[in-house]
């Protein structure tokens, strides 16, 4: 285990509380899994199988697991060149996927997903600071069988950053795998160079279903590197308190790495889950609540406790509006995950608990990033930096210089400011009557145009991407 460098949340002993409860969970409770080959490989492992048919996964077995899997994963991008290298510390942002609703720019109204809202949302964020890709949207013109791979297709063809994907069945997988294996040239190209993580999930409390199971086998088996998050939330899929939602998270996502590091002992996995909060009123999944960017900061001391990389989420908001709720919502959370140190932070941007994707909200929540990496960053108290800075000092106390016009000003105020993006105000009262001053929305509206006409993605090869039409339409 390791046992650095824990955030507000989880100390050592914490986390050793929740790994025990998550233990003892698997081991009493235990799992129901529908699958005979699952069952078979935890059984042949040591698992023992109840009265009411439940696997019970000892200590054990879980704790050889952990001593054993990898601790790093890494991805590349579409090109082959590395990219991301998921471990503990890390800390990156992505969008969301499966948006049912998202902007339409021509007159900012909402409308259904189309599949041409994949391309338009993935190519802005491509040309923002991003580090991953989620799809952003379900379109509803594309039919049922080849939703997935279509979705798929136009993420490929509008960014070479990595990505995250998700799935309905074992067909969506395997049908983004042959495409996948088309761009990487073949299935041994792409297994050693992977440049999207599957999303898999289990059901929760504590089920692991046929589909998901098929679907986590077949990734491990072909080197696909995978996540396995539940989406637990407090109230409605786990118990009421973040720490029991933590409990059980912990307990899915340890069965998930078992079972997938016993089918192929190379797997490439990422640990945690999603725990939000159900509103109790409302009886939906609350997005934008503080419990869910505490349950992010929780799993992350859980993946340093593991020493794996975990999955987070931040920037979303519950609101379908670019208002104030939604900046007060997004930011709370981005900077909890910054602080935290959380490995991948997705659904960046998501509005309207998880509904709507507007592309004004990509570009204001990729600025609240590097705005909380700024406010987060260590002090730099070197030598070096310390002597440059008692110089200044000096030179200003004795008369010889100005801090504006001072060396050390002119060479760090880009290191040591945050320099706001056009769309931020900074003027006087008396700017606010100028004809130029426009509300932020309106000024978004703006950042967006400007990358949609003028900042172009690299685009797959003209063979290529004929290639994997044709694929489609075979569907």
């Amino acid at each position: 285990m390791n046992s650095s460098d824990y955030s507000i949340f989880l100390n050592k002993s914490g986390a050793d509380k929740i790994h025990k409860a998550a233990l003892k969970v698997l081991s009493v409770t235990g799992v129901k899994v529908e699958h005979k080959e699952a069952e078979k490989i935890f059984l042949t492992a040591g698992a023992k199988k109840n009265s009411e048919g439940r696997i019970l996964i000892s200590p054990a077995l879980v704790e050889e697991v952990l001593e054993s899997v990898n601790s790093e994963v890494q991805l590349y991008d579409r090109e082959g060149n590395k990219s991301l290298l998921l471990k503990n510390g890390a800390n990156y942002f992505g969008t969301g996927s499966d948006a049912l609703y998202n902007i339409d720019i021509e007159d900012w109204s909402v409308r259904e997903t189309r599949l041409a809202d994949i391309a338009r949302n993935v190519k802005i964020a491509d040309a923002l600071d991003f580090d991953f890709i989620m799809s952003m949207g379900l379109p509803h013109d594309v039919s049922t069988n080849k939703l997935y791979p279509s979705i798929f297709a136009e993420m490929v063809r509008n960014t070479t950053k990595p990505m995250v994907f998700t799935s309905t069945t074992i067909a969506d997988v395997k049908h983004t795998h042959k495409i996948a294996a088309m761009i990487a040239g073949s299935e041994k190209n792409f297994k050693e160079k992977p440049f999207f993580l599957a999303y898999m999930e289990p059901i929760s409390p504590l089920q692991m279903d046929k589909t998901g199971i098929d679907k986590l086998l077949y990734c491990v088996e072909k080197g696909i590197p995978i996540l396995y998050a539940a989406g637990n939330n407090s109230g409605s899929g786990a118990p009421i308190s973040p720490e029991g939602g933590v409990i059980q998270g912990t307990a899915e996502s340890l069965a998930g790495l078992v079972l997938a590091y016993l089918k192929n002992r190379d797997v490439k996995f990422v640990f945690g889950a999603n725990t939000s909060s159900m509103d109790m009123k409302k009886m939906i999944v609350c997005y934008g609540a503080p419990e869910w960017a505490k349950t992010v900061a929780m799993y992350a001391d859980m993946g340093r406790y593991y020493n794996l990389p975990n999955w987070g989420t931040a920037g979303c908001t519950d609101t379908f509006h670019l208002d104030a709720q939604a900046a007060w919502e997004a930011q709370e959370s981005i900077q909890m995950a910054v602080f935290s140190n959380s490995t991948m932070n997705h659904d960046v941007g998501f509005l309207g608990h998880g509904e709507l994707y507007d592309p004004r909200m990509l570009v204001l929540t990729d600025e609240m990033i590097k705005r909380s990496k700024h406010l987060l960053k260590a002090p730099d108290l070197s030598e070096k930096e310390i002597e440059e800075v008692m110089k200044s000092i000096d030179d200003v106390s004795l008369g010889r210089d100005i801090y504006p016009s001072h060396p050390y000003t002119f060479n760090n105020f880009r290191k040591y400011l945050w320099i706001p993006p056009s769309y931020v105000f900074r003027g006087g009262l008396r700017d606010i009557d100028k004809k130029e001053f426009k509300k932020i929305s309106e000024l978004l509206k703006n950042e967006v145009k400007k990358i949609l006409f003028t900042l172009k993605p690299k685009k797959l090869p003209e063979n290529l991407d004929r290639e994997i039409s044709i694929y489609l339409n075979s569907l």
